[in-house]
């Protein structure tokens, strides 16, 4: 059998160059590898930036405590009158202005004027009778010094005048008690003020009481809260105070604190004069704020400081180290919370560096640096 020897050459010159490249392959695919492998932990090896504050503990803290009132006037009254009757005249409408003394409504008084003038006219009669008796009186006391009447005719002519005077005196008290029947047929504003209701017209019958006008005074307007017993310390008499009337800021002055605790709620009251009266009505709903002082150890910090911890605590990342060292994380209890920043305890010391945002990115034992320019300092 003849073998060509020519023909194997060039095959096996073929093989090994294929064995030869497929090497070369390999040596440029680990050395890539290699120098990809060496980057990742270059990167993972460099600290991350993060922003830093100082904790700042304190002994206590205070929240906002919203109080709500109502506007009320000084002076507000139902008017009505003291008499029953017809009504005849009223002068006035709702929304009008009216001044002390000033005539609102009237009664109709027919009746008691005819009664006056029988009762005059009995007076008359009685001071004649009374007239009468003592002349009477006048002449049988003579008569009887004369010795020509007995002392019993001056005994009853003495209790003839008297019984005259007396029904002079009767008369007259009846006369005044129509007159005072009279003034309650007129009603007057008591107050200078405005007329807020009205509830009848005239031609009405209407009985002693029924309420015909509602007054509200024209003076200052006041707002009445009643302030929770651990906060009423805050407010003195005479302080200027600004209180939340609707979308509107309304200044005032505490003009009253109350003596007396209410016996349900334990609250006190006090009362603020309103400045002005021109964008607020009786009526109004008035918030008046105030602070309240927890007295519980503990530190400020911004809730973006805080992630999700065990049991319902929250961590908290501190730098034990400053610049450049491993994070720790610490546990604390959230005691209130404003929406941006939260009232914490826990393990945490005064002036240590805390990570202030970017920690659900973090994990114990990390290396981070603070950024550049950052002058770490305490939130509150």
């Amino acid at each position: 059998m003849t073998v060509d020897v020519q023909s194997t050459k060039p095959n096996r010159l073929a093989l090994i160059t294929a064995v030869i490249a497929l090497f070369v392959g390999l040596v440029i695919l680990l050395l890539a590898a290699g120098v990809s492998s060496a980057t990742d932990v270059s990167l993972e090896q460099q600290p991350t930036a993060v922003t830093t504050s100082r904790v700042k503990i304190q002994s206590s803290f205070e929240t906002p405590v919203n109080i709500f009132g109502l506007i009320e006037s000084p002076k507000s009254t139902d008017l009505a009158f003291d008499v029953g009757g017809q009504l005849i005249d009223i002068t006035v409408d709702e929304g009008d202005v009216v001044t002390k003394g000033q005539v609102v409504a009237k009664l109709d008084s027919d009746r008691l004027s005819a009664r006056l003038l029988e009762l005059n006219a009995s007076l008359k009669r009685a001071n004649a009778d009374l007239t009468l008796a003592q002349l009477s009186n006048s002449r049988t006391k003579t008569l009887v010094d004369k010795k020509l009447e007995s002392a019993q005719r001056l005994d009853e002519a003495n209790a003839s005048e008297s019984v005259s005077r007396a029904q002079v005196a009767e008369i007259k008290a009846a006369i005044n008690s129509v007159n005072v029947e009279r003034s309650k047929t007129t009603l007057t504003a008591p107050f200078d003020g405005i007329v807020n209701s009205r509830t009848v017209d005239e031609g009405s019958v209407v009985s002693a009481g029924a309420p015909l006008l509602g007054i509200t005074s024209a003076e200052l307007y006041q707002a009445r809260f009643a302030v929770p017993a651990d906060i009423i310390d805050q407010f003195a008499q005479g302080e200027p105070v600004l209180i939340r009337v609707g979308d509107n800021d309304v200044a005032g002055t505490i003009s009253q604190l109350l003596p007396v605790r209410n016996r349900q709620t334990r609250t006190v009251d006090i009362l603020v004069t309103l400045n002005d009266n021109s964008r607020v009505r009786p009526g109004d709903m008035a918030v008046l704020s105030g602070l309240r002082t927890h007295n519980k150890r503990g530190s400020w910090l911004p809730i973006d400081s805080l992630s999700n911890g065990l049991r319902g605590l929250w961590r908290v990342f501190v730098l034990p180290e400053g610049n450049g060292s491993s994070i720790q994380a610490r546990i604390v209890e959230v005691i209130y919370t404003d929406g941006t920043n939260a009232f914490v305890r826990g393990a945490l010391s005064d002036g240590e560096l805390f990570i202030t945002n970017g920690t659900h990115k973090l994990a114990p034992g990390q290396m981070v640096s603070v950024k550049q320019g950052e002058v770490p300092g305490a939130l509150k």
